[in-house]
């Protein structure tokens, strides 16, 4: 008179509910259930882990390469800037040069004028 069997969790065969072995084959297929699950959530923990740390490494390298992109869009209009300054500050530099070049022909011709002026006067000083 042997026990009843029927299939497992795992497919195995086993003794009938209420044997004694059949409770320790339960038992052991909870444990290596219970034992799988654990693997199960520790791979997801470290998948989960592995997903964070790219994540804040592409954050890290979007934030420097954003950074690079801000500073070389900021040199530009710095360029630009400096070199409207430059043409700007060469125009007022040039038109300063004709200004003093034109005050200087009329000082030049004031002083032929001052100096017709004193000769005169020292002429009229020596005659009289």
């Amino acid at each position: 008179m042997f026990p009843s069997r029927s299939k497992g969790l795992n497919g195995d065969l086993r003794c009938v509910a209420g044997s004694p072995l059949n409770k320790a084959e339960t038992l052991l297929e909870i444990k290596h259930a219970e034992d799988e699950i654990r693997r199960m959530k520790e791979g997801a923990e470290q998948e989960r882990d592995r997903i964070v740390r790219d994540a804040r490494r592409e954050a890290l390298e979007l934030q420097e390469r954003t950074r690079r992109e801000a500073e070389e869009r900021a040199a530009a209009v710095l360029k630009r800037a400096e070199d409207a300054i430059a043409v700007e500050r060469e125009a007022i530099l040039a038109k300063g040069r004709r200004e003093a070049e034109t005050l200087k022909a009329a000082g030049m011709a004031n002083v032929d004028r001052a100096v017709a002026v004193v000769l005169t006067k020292f002429q009229g000083a020596l005659d009289a």
